[in-house]
C-alpha cells in the first residue's frame, strides 16, 4: 500500500509538471512521473535518476534496447513497457508529421524522423521510405539489421518492394551506431549499386541519410548522387 508521503510526492510532481508542461522539470523528475504506472507502490525516482546515470539522458533511456534495459536492476517488464511505448509513441507522431507534407516542403520532419528511429541503436539497421510522384511517404521499410558497424541490404529487396508500393522514389537511411556521420567507401559503393537497379525501373533516390550519435551525413548535400 502508498504511504501518505509517496502519495504526496507523486501529487507535487504531478502539479509541478502541469504548471510548465514539464518546461522546468528535470529529466530524472520527467522519467520518475513516466514510471508512475509501472511501479505504483514504489519511489520511482531512484530508479529515474539510476537509468539517467546509466544511459546519460532522457532520449538516450527511452531509445535505450531492451536488453539494456534489463541489466539494470529493479528495471522489470512494467517499466520497460512504460519506457518502450513513449519510444514507439515519438516514432510514429514523427513519421506522421513526415507525411503531412510532401518530403521536399518538409525535410527537417524526415531528418527528425530519421534521427528519432537510429541515433540510439546500438546495432547497425538499414530502413527506406518509399515516396509517390508528389514525393509524400508512402512507407517506412526496415530492410536490413546487422552488426554493430555492418549491416547487408539488397538492392533487389528494395526494388521488389518499390515497385509493390508503386514508389517513384526512396530516401535510404542507414546508422552508423559506433562511428562519424560520414560515408565509408562501402556506404558509397554500396548506394550505387542500389541507384542502379532502381534507375533502370525509373525510381530516383532522393538522398541516402547516414545517422551517428554526433548528426547526420546526407549523400545529396555532399554531391554523392
Amino acid at each position: 500500500m502508498k504511504t501518505p508521503n509517496n502519495l504526496g510526492h507523486r501529487s507535487r510532481v504531478r502539479k509541478k509538471f502541469l504548471q510548465s508542461l514539464g518546461e522546468e522539470l528535470h529529466d530524472y523528475e520527467l522519467l520518475e512521473i513516466l514510471l508512475f504506472a509501472a511501479s505504483p507502490r514504489q519511489d520511482t525516482k531512484p530508479l529515474a535518476k539510476k537509468l539517467i546515470e546509466k544511459f546519460g539522458d532522457i532520449s538516450a533511456v527511452v531509445n535505450a534496447e531492451v536488453l539494456a534495459l534489463k541489466e539494470i536492476e529493479g528495471v522489470g517488464e512494467a517499466a520497460i513497457t512504460q519506457i518502450k511505448i513513449i519510444s514507439r509513441i515519438i516514432q510514429r507522431v514523427l513519421k506522421n508529421s513526415a507525411k503531412i507534407k510532401p518530403v521536399l516542403n518538409n525535410w527537417q520532419a524526415v531528418l527528425d524522423y530519421a534521427s528519432a528511429s537510429l541515433k540510439n541503436l546500438n546495432h547497425e539497421v538499414f530502413r527506406v521510405l518509399f515516396l509517390d510522384k508528389k514525393h509524400q511517404l508512402i512507407e517506412d521499410e526496415l530492410l536490413g539489421i546487422g552488426e554493430n558497424d555492418h549491416v547487408f541490404v539488397s538492392a533487389k529487396t528494395i526494388a521488389k518492394k518499390a515497385l509493390i508500393l508503386h514508389a517513384a522514389s526512396v530516401i535510404l537511411l542507414h546508422n552508423h551506431p559506433a562511428g562519424e556521420a560520414k560515408a565509408s567507401a562501402s556506404d558509397i559503393k554500396t548506394t550505387k549499386e542500389i541507384s542502379t537497379v532502381l534507375k533502370n525501373l525509373d525510381i530516383k533516390i532522393l538522398d541516402h541519410l547516414i545517422v551517428a550519435k554526433e548528426g547526420c551525413f546526407s549523400f545529396a548535400a555532399e554531391g554523392l548522387l
